[in-house]
């Protein structure tokens, strides 16, 4: 068989029938091509329904495949087995080539660095126009819009298929997919795609790894998969159902390399890349990360990261949604989003630029157990800071190593409890005062009340020395000391990790040793193996957000003395009476009644009602 002319053999055997003789000498003919170069023991992509050109199997193995599945829908040109140059070549120049908003499409597939086979398919598709004489879309473009679409309307795949089916029926000559399994084959090639990684019920572990084979967790001893139960003789019984096993949980995780380099291909963020370094002003103003202490210790320390300006830092946020929209349900998703702090601040925090790093499954949230989900990325972290990932940057032409460090952490407050394993309940609640605290229980409100802010003021402010107007005392310390990476490690290094997982209590298995310091801590964070960390000045942050909407919240629902929102209610008076502070607040009783004065602060109908006026 001539190998070289595999292309101009016609391959109308491919639908038919899997028992016929013709579609298995064809099946035998496209196996001695793919394979006419490979080891015995060497494998390649199985183009069958099954794998989808996913999986990598032996030539017997993948021989087997397509005689029992049948080929993959819409595989006619084998672009993943070595055939696609020539036809690539033919029909770029004889189709329309699109020159309008798909030439940004067409130049950023040619600054990738895929192997042949994946960018012929890609370029063939971003060459050729969705029909013939359109110049406005490709066939690639159209397919891309047509799945955000669906994206942002939420359209099922029964929907998303009636669509095609319509647009096809209008359009006999567009090049469209004939469904949404096609459509998401054709962009599949672009390499952005996710790992899926089972994980147990309990928030226990990842089968990943070491652990990847095992089909329970030794220590909860709960099952991998999703299970049924049967009554037998009155006793429960639970067992896997037959066929394909489903995992109860599973963890999507984005690589994060591949997104890195996508950054330096593209002739239209490359040069952004090193924005901080090059194009910022630089006139004392904070408006970028890179103004920042955290940022400059971080350099002092690391010159040889920051030696090359193109080395990435990135910060992480996360916080629980409910992907369904419907308050009824709980649900609990926690996307978990990087964030490229290398760019211009008008690019770095608008939402296409943000980098989906996983999404950790509910229906509840992961708490303590974060951590079991963050491996894979503390993993490629680790990776990025020894080794870097070799990338190609269009700006300058020319392969380099990049590197990446997250500088930090953006979370509402009780998710900062969660990454940094500083609980922030209770009597050491603030983590930036840590042991030497200044709070108070408030016997009536029972909470824990933080008082004696006026620390941080500067030691000559004439608010140090009010005590009326305060808690009945001048205030003449220095500010809590801000403690730092290195007196973190310190403080972890007497505290013994404990076992993560939802029923870890009840195994007895949250030992931890005894320490002579007073502290918060309920667990050492994953964060800890990276090697820099203790070199970051502020490593885990508040987004502004919540700070200035629940402030903001508290002081208008207590100025305008909003039922349930106010904060100067009965308690708060009668701890006033406790702590012998604001006489003129203090509940008096005049006959059968106690009469609550009225604060000073609380706004009166009149202005409240000129308040909502403007």
């Amino acid at each position: 068989m001539d190998f070289q002319n595999f292309t101009t053999i016609d391959k109308s055997w491919i639908g038919l029938p899997r028992d016929d003789d013709a579609f298995k000498a064809g099946v035998r003919n496209f196996i001695d091509y793919a394979s006419w170069d490979l080891e015995p023991d060497q494998n390649f992509f199985c183009p069958c329904k099954d794998c989808n050109n996913n999986k990598r199997e032996l030539v017997s193995v993948v021989h087997g495949h397509i005689l029992w599945n049948g080929f993959m829908q819409g595989y006619v040109d084998s672009v993943y087995h070595g055939e696609g140059d020539g036809q690539v070549r033919e029909t770029t120049n004889t189709g329309n080539v699109v020159q309008d908003d798909d030439e940004e499409m067409s130049d950023l597939l040619q600054e990738m660095n895929y192997d042949a086979s994946n960018f012929y398919k890609l370029l063939n598709d971003a060459q050729v126009s969705l029909y013939p004489g359109c110049e406005k879309f490709s066939r690639l473009s159209f397919i891309v819009h047509l799945l955000h679409v669906k994206s942002l309307g939420g359209l099922n795949i029964k929907g998303f298929d009636a669509l095609l089916s319509l647009l096809t029926k209008a359009f006999p000559d567009a090049k469209l997919p004939k469904n949404f399994y096609e459509a998401r084959t054709t962009i599949k090639g672009l390499g952005l795609g996710y790992i899926l990684i089972d994980a147990c019920e309990n928030d226990c572990v990842l089968f990943w790894k070491e652990n990847a084979d095992k089909t329970s967790y030794p220590v909860c001893h709960a099952s991998r998969w999703k299970t049924t139960e049967l009554n037998v003789d009155n006793e429960s019984i639970r067992r896997t159902p037959r066929g394909k096993n489903i995992p109860v949980k599973q963890l999507r995780y984005f690589p994060l390399k591949p997104r890195l380099q996508r950054l330096f291909m593209s002739s239209n963020t490359a040069s952004y890349m090193r924005y901080h370094a090059k194009r910022r002003p630089n006139d004392g103003v904070l408006r970028h990360p890179v103004d920042a202490e955290t940022w400059k210790t971080f350099d002092k320390k690391h010159p040889a990261f920051a030696a090359d300006l193109r080395n990435v830092r990135l910060a992480l946020a996360t916080d629980g949604m409910n992907p369904f929209g419907n308050m009824l349900y709980t649900h609990s998703t926690w996307p978990v989003v990087l964030i490229n702090y290398n760019s211009p601040p008008w690019l770095c925090m608008k939402e296409e630029n943000f980098i989906l790093s996983m999404i950790i499954p509910g229906p509840k949230s992961p708490g303590n157990d974060i951590d079991v989900y963050l491996q894979p990325l503390i993993e490629e972290l680790k990776e990025l800071w020894d080794e870097g990932v070799e990338t190609y940057d269009i700006s300058k032409k020319e392969n380099f190593k990049c590197r990446a460090a997250l500088l930090g952490t953006i979370s509402d407050f009780p998710a900062l409890a969660m990454l940094s394993g500083w609980s922030t309940k209770g009597e050491f609640a603030c983590p930036c005062c840590g042991p030497d605290r200044c709070s108070e229980r408030l016997s009536n409100g029972g909470k824990y009340c933080y008082m004696h802010h006026r620390r941080y003021l500067p030691a000559g402010h004439h608010w140090r020395h009010q005590k009326l107007a305060f808690d009945g005392e001048k205030e003449l310390r220095e500010p809590p000391h801000l403690m730092n990476g290195d007196e973190i490690a310190q403080q972890l290094a007497h505290f013994r990790q404990l076992q993560l997982g939802k029923n870890a209590k009840q195994t007895g298995l949250t030992e931890i040793t005894p320490v002579t310091f007073e502290h918060n801590w309920k667990k050492k964070s994953i964060f800890h193996e990276l090697p820099y960390l203790s070199s970051i000045i502020c490593f885990h942050n508040v987004d502004v957000m919540h700070v200035e909407k629940n402030i903001c919240e508290t002081v208008l629902g207590t100025v305008m003395n909003v039922e349930g929102k106010t904060k100067d209610n009965l308690k708060a008076r009668l701890d006033l009476i406790n702590w012998g502070l604001r006489p003129e607040l203090h509940l008096r009783q005049e006959g059968d009644k106690v009469v609550v004065p009225t604060s000073s602060f609380v706004m009166s109908p009149k202005e409240k009602e000129s308040f909502l006026e403007l």
